[in-house]
């Protein structure tokens, strides 16, 4: 059971809910303005292949169910015959991220994330009815949801405990919990429409890549992508299918930091790019298809050698590559039109029933693309626009697309939206798919209140577009300027505000990348003290990444001059002058940065840990490490001693090498042997001088990639270096025992928001 401050009895958890009449009533009024008109077979089961959604249809497409995260409800909608109604609401439990129907449609599940669990809903929306629910205790942050074909099973990727729950639908209860491999997210589940399930399988996608064997992170071929294979019939693990980098992304870097070659002026050095953030996947015929943001980490940064748009792909006969991941980049890059939009954080994918079709989610873009998927060969390309054939085919969505489901007959795509809070209905009969309607799912902050101003934050924050108030003097709205053409967002390396488990090689050296959840105290939003920010300490205010849009990700940025369009020109990271308090775009009202500050204060969530907060090792790990005086790096709210101490900008005595010095912490982590250990400009890294204390906050999540480079896998492997573990005791080592390392270990895996914290 998830351990957090959310967390209720098993009672509690699976008290039933009831849900208020009035709402019923005006599902009865609809439903009687129009009766139905088909009836449901008995026995029924999905028409192909499922795939686990925030957005899901009936197996006859009749209504749809899509969740609201942030406002803790899914809606039901009619959507028979287009009439694209919002039949009802209902509450759910904290954070639904995934929904599924029973193919009859009389029983609905949610997947609470922070809660820990599914609730189930039995409906019948022909009749008006919506019973009690019940809510069914599963692992830690269920995500991902998927429905065997014939409706008897539901299968649930728990995120944070690195398991699959297993329930069955006929009794609302768990009946088994399959250990997975780290951060398992999408579900998909084959269907050859027979009645033996024998041969059905639930394929797994794994959010980060894992090591290569013989790489080192920073490479751009260092990782690969899994998924794991489970079998319905016995419910056990089958295999492990590897999805493997691409060797040519198809845009060249002017350098080669890792082989020590400087940037020159030409673009004359291939990149590659590994798959990354694997968040869903898709079946069509025999084949699998998983979109995801390519990892392209080895200097120099450059916005198009960076993150790359991936479609991984394999037979699902033998659980092997069919060719290497497409990158969907290209496509627009080789259109002949000069318009683009680049197709950024690729999120979902859904296939049609009939034909070669399929459909890819941008969600940073706001837009779909098509792709056609070979049946024989599998390989998958994307569309043209045949209305006009100099460009791709993209079709607008709301703001930041989160799921996509297609109806049985394959006329009409639903497209679930997330910061939004609606549903694109997209047409896709005729010679070029194209909206028809957009539904609302669920209210959005009050204009004007603190939940708009983090909301607004949110939306900058997962855009690679943006769309920003008018100028002064002027009328029409400002677009475009947080990536060039649409290609990177602050979402592209950290997805949910968190982080990517990629080390970059950036111009101080191999980083990796930190999540924001850390950025401020937010246990007391009065007196809220920001983080000094990276690990060299280079940065002491959230606008200093002003420069990453305009540099990392070729954007023309926020802060602007008085004439509110020409980028302001006197931006830099320490000095001589502050870069908060000036001319910024606004939204609605708010500015930007402030708002975009608000949702990394107050709107970015830390990682529940699955470990039991009253595990004795636990317990003996965290007086071992107060013992050791650990807390004097690792202490306070935030988990880590580094501090914003004045009103930025920092005097010049603060400064060394362009680093807050007195935030440094020297304990044995840098090693200027180490092979990863450059520059982006193929120079000497800082890390001489020490690094900043990383937070402790949640850090359960990056066991694989700990330590600025990734130089430690465990917890256990970051307390085998004797300076470090010493550095609280004057360097007398009090951690000389392997079973006390172990226990540290343990405690700081259980490290999460409701751990009490240890003070300086």
């Amino acid at each position: 059971m998830p351990a957090n401050a959310n967390w209720k009895s098993p009672s509690q958890r699976s008290r039933s809910v009831a849900f208020g009449c009035l709402g019923l009533v005006g599902v009865l009024a609809l439903l009687a303005q129009h009766p139905s008109t088909a009836t449901v077979a008995s026995g029924p089961a999905f028409n192909g292949p499922i795939s686990s959604q925030p957005i899901a249809l009936t197996a006859d497409g009749a209504f749809l169910a899509s969740v609201n995260p942030d406002n803790n409800t899914v809606t039901l909608f009619d959507v028979r015959s287009d009439r694209n109604r919002k039949l009802l609401e209902l509450p759910t439990q904290t954070e639904p991220w995934g929904a599924a129907w029973t193919p009859d449609g009389r029983k609905l599940y949610v997947a609470n994330t922070v809660s820990g669990t599914v609730t189930y809903y039995p409906t019948n929306l022909r009749n008006g009815a919506v019973g009690k629910a019940i809510h069914i205790p599963v692992g830690t942050e269920p995500y991902g949801l998927a429905m065997t074909p014939n409706g008897s099973k539901l299968y649930v990727t728990n995120a944070r405990s690195n398991t699959v729950s297993v329930i069955s639908t006929a009794t609302n209860t768990v009946i088994k919990t399959l250990a997975v491999g780290q951060e398992p997210r999408g579900l998909a589940i084959t269907n050859d429409g027979d009645v033996d399930d024998s041969d059905e399988r639930v394929y797994v996608t794994h959010f980060f890549s894992v090591l290569r064997s013989g790489k080192v992170d920073g490479m751009d071929d260092a990782k690969e992508g899994r998924v794991t294979v489970i079998a319905t019939l016995t419910d056990t693990v089958a295999g492990t299918v590897t999805l493997n980098p691409l060797s040519d992304s198809g845009f060249k870097a002017t350098g080669d930091a890792l082989n020590r070659i400087p940037p020159g002026t030409s673009f004359d050095y291939l990149t590659g790019a590994y798959p990354n953030q694997l968040n869903n996947i898709g079946i069509k015929g025999n084949f699998a298809y998983i979109p995801n943001t390519g990892a392209s980490p080895n200097g120099p940064v450059r916005f198009n050698v960076n993150t790359q748009s991936l479609l991984s792909m394999f037979d699902i006969r033998n659980g092997i590559e069919i060719a290497p991941p497409l990158n969907m980049h290209t496509a627009v890059r080789d259109q002949t039109s000069s318009t683009r939009r680049f197709i950024t954080v690729p999120w979902s994918i859904a296939f049609k029933h009939a034909g070669e079709e399929g459909y890819v989610i941008s969600a940073a873009s706001n837009i779909v693309v098509k792709i056609n998927a070979n049946a024989s060969t599998g390989l998958a390309a994307v569309q043209l626009n045949p209305l006009n054939s100099s460009a791709v085919l993209q079709i607008p969505t709301g703001k930041n697309p989160r799921g996509i489901a297609i109806n049985p007959t394959d006329t009409r795509a639903y497209v679930m939206n997330y910061i939004s809070r609606d549903v694109t209905v997209i047409n896709l009969v005729g010679a070029a798919e194209s909206v028809i309607a957009t539904m609302s799912s669920s209210r959005s902050p009050i204009p004007g209140s603190s939940q708009d101003k983090i909301h607004v934050g949110k939306e900058l924050y997962n855009t690679s577009i943006g769309s920003f108030d008018p100028a002064p003097g002027t009328t029409t709205p400002i677009t475009g300027r947080m990536s060039a053409a649409g290609w990177g967002s602050c979402s592209s390396c950290h997805a949910f505000g968190l982080a990517d488990n990629v080390t970059w090689i950036f111009a101080p050296g191999p980083r990796q990348t930190i999540p924001q959840h850390t950025d401020f105290d937010q246990t007391n939003a009065a007196r809220s003290v920001m983080r000094v920010l990276n690990w060299s300490a280079n940065r002491d205010e959230q606008e200093d990444f002003e420069l990453n849009i305009r540099n990392v990700s070729g954007g023309q940025g926020l802060l602007v001059l008085p004439d509110g369009t020409t980028p302001d020109p006197n931006i830099t990271d320490l000095t001589p002058l502050a870069n908060s308090g000036r001319t910024q775009l606004k939204v609605r009202g708010v500015g930007a940065w402030d708002a975009i500050k608000a949702y990394i204060q107050f709107g970015v969530r830390a990682p529940i840990s699955p470990a039991l907060k009253t595990d004795p090792d636990v317990l003996v790990g965290r007086a071992l490490f107060i013992s050791a005086n650990c807390q004097q790096c690792h202490g306070g709210p935030q988990w880590t001693s580094a501090r914003v101490r004045f009103t930025p900008p920092p005097s010049a005595a603060l400064i060394l090498s362009g680093q807050l010095s007195g935030e440094l912490r020297k304990v044995g982590t840098f090693d200027p042997t180490t092979f990863n250990e450059v520059t982006a400009a193929a120079g000497t890294p800082l890390g001489t001088d020490g690094f900043v204390p990383p937070s402790l906050l949640s850090a359960f999540v990056r066991q694989g990639s700990l330590l600025h480079g990734a130089s430690a896998s465990t917890f256990e492997d970051v307390l085998q270096n004797v300076t470090h573990r010493s550095a609280g005791t004057s360097g007398v080592d009090t951690l000389s025992n392997a079973t006390d390392r172990s226990r540290i270990a343990r405690f700081l895996q259980s490290i999460d928001a409701s751990t009490v914290p240890i003070n300086f």
